[in-house]
């Protein structure tokens, strides 16, 4: 199923298929939120955070932080997925650096956690909690589709870096989603709990363009999702390191080998 309640994902064969579609018809009844959310809203402009509003397909109310690109002319996206238990506050020190190489940059609170705590239910507000790894893929789609709502953004160059478990749903969005041109996994799971985190009973699941990244501890799972990934793919272990997730973010490497990698294959001038 592709709408109402929440679909169980593991049952899902056509799982990307069917949340792009629900989100595109949730949007296209609400005017781009969803039908719980705030309207969408104007372009920032002013390279500062824009708190927004849109809701998953299965009624999900995601908070999120936009940042237009600061030339103000429309540019690829950036989008930032947390770890578990984290919130879109683990991306602050990479924001800038973003925002500086001249991408826009979405960094949402997902499912469960930050801000993200309400689902809508029959017209009415609940509280939301976890309860399956793999829904956390209807907010990757969901991300997307806000995107593309946006002047500001390049709505067919999408790039994606995720931590941990959003390492993992980068991944995934690698080869699930045709916007998604280049991606970023750091320390993510070659046997996480949801089967849809390794893109299990997705129709034509193909990752592409993937940089993993990863302490020395976990790099047997870096090169294991590896092998799955068709070109351009890299794995950097950083040796002598002992972290996990945006923890890796502190050392001096990192965000320079994640801007060369979304530079490299996420170009901010068409036809790079």
């Amino acid at each position: 199923m592709c709408g109402g309640s929440t679909p169980d994902t593991r049952r899902t064969p056509l799982l990307a298929a069917c949340v792009l579609l629900a989100a595109l018809a949730l949007a296209a009844c609400s005017g781009g939120d969803g039908g719980g959310g705030e309207p969408s809203p104007a372009p920032s402009g002013s390279g500062g955070p824009e708190r927004v509003t849109y809701q998953a397909a299965d009624g999900l109310r995601i908070i999120a932080d936009f940042y237009a690109p600061q030339d103000g002319d429309p540019a690829p996206a950036v989008l930032l997925l947390h770890q578990f238990n984290g919130s879109r506050a683990q991306w602050a020190d990479l924001i800038p650096d973003l925002l500086a190489e001249g991408y826009a940059v979405l960094a949402p609170d997902l499912r469960s956690f930050g801000e993200s705590t309400t689902i809508v239910r029959d017209g009415e507000d609940a509280d939301y909690r976890l309860q399956n790894l793999d829904d956390m893929l209807f907010d990757v789609a969901a991300a997307i589709i806000y995107l593309s709502t946006r002047t500001e953004v390049e709505a067919d160059a999408i790039g994606v870096v995720g931590a941990s478990v959003g390492a993992n749903l980068a991944y995934v969005a690698s080869g699930a989603f045709p916007e998604v041109r280049a991606t970023v996994s750091i320390s993510p799971s070659a046997n996480p709990q949801g089967g849809v985190l390794l893109g299990s009973d997705i129709s034509s699941f193909s990752p592409r363009a993937v940089l993993f990244m990863s302490d020395e501890t976990e790099a047997a799972d870096a090169e294991t999702l590896a092998a799955t990934v068709a070109e351009p793919v890299d794995v950097i272990v950083y040796e002598g390191e002992s972290a996990h997730g945006v923890q890796l973010l502190a050392n001096p490497r990192a965000k320079p080998d994640i801007r060369d990698w979304l530079a490299a294959n996420l170009p901010l001038v068409a036809g790079e």
